[in-house]
């Protein structure tokens, strides 16, 4: 009786302690900020229906206004798990110069307020979209990593003119079986099927992998593809690590064409 007492107190345990493990296997709050942003870029707030403040930014390519009639496109950009995407935003202005970019942290993120989970990321993703769709009208939307299955998420929502995921998976259960070999989706705190969304997605889809990228595995993102129901192009590299693909002239290359 004692032994199967303490069997049951040890498993509780493991598996209090593997629940919570687990937020920080899939998030990674981040506050980073390399120099500060001149007259091209504006910070931007909102507040998410249940009161949290998130932080965003948008980059206005004003210098180019007096050459151009006009900014053809807006790109809604949503970051990797290790991203402050506030941080990010002069780099990815210099990869998508010529487009309005906009991107908002998760919660938890930069200086973004409360605590992010599964359902609060794609709620929040959903509630900044439309604010974009209505104050600058169509858009593309960019998600790297997990951020492409937010991106995802919005595009199996709402119209979007494109969307492009660099470093996708297929799920979450599916990365844990190819990682450590069991299948055990039961257990698991987050589900992150993107399966179900890209199958349900009308917009051009865009999808840019690495054959050697060590976060998400070349075979989940062959196993997603198949589900994509509107592929335009697939693009594999070889050599480039998880975070190098993200920053690729090749992938920014190939989604420039499509924004300019």
């Amino acid at each position: 009786m004692i032994y199967t007492l303490f069997l049951l107190f040890t498993f509780g345990v493991l598996a209090f302690v593997f629940y919570h493990w687990q937020y920080f296997m899939v998030f990674s709050p981040t506050y980073y900020r390399e120099e500060e942003l001149d007259d091209d870029f504006e910070i931007l707030s909102i507040k998410t229906d249940d009161g949290v403040e998130l932080e965003g930014v948008v980059y206005e390519p004003k210098s180019l206004y007096r050459k151009l009639p006009s900014i053809n496109s807006t790109l809604l950009f949503f970051a990797g798990r290790s991203h402050d995407s506030v941080g990010l935003i002069k780099r990815l202005s210099l990869l998508f110069p010529h487009v309005r970019i906009i991107t908002f942290n998760y919660r938890s993120y930069g200086k973004s307020g409360g605590v992010v989970n599964e359902k609060n990321l794609l709620d929040d993703s959903l509630k900044v979209a439309q604010i974009v769709k209505k104050n600058y009208g169509d858009f593309y939307v960019l998600g790297f990593s997990i951020g492409s299955l937010v991106a995802a998420y919005v595009a199996s929502k709402m119209s979007v003119a494109g969307l492009f995921m660099v470093g996708p998976f297929d799920s979450i259960a599916l990365l844990v079986k190819e990682k450590y070999g069991f299948n055990m989706p039961w257990i698991l705190r987050y589900k992150f099927d993107k399966t179900k969304l890209v199958s349900k997605i009308d917009a051009k889809t865009y999808v840019f992998a690495s054959k050697d990228d060590e976060i998400t595995y070349i075979k989940n993102t062959r196993n997603l593809k198949q589900y994509v129901k509107n592929l335009v192009l697939y693009k594999e590299y070889e050599g480039l690590s998880h975070k190098e693909l993200l920053w690729h002239e090749e992938v920014s290359k190939h989604i420039n064409e499509v924004l300019e």
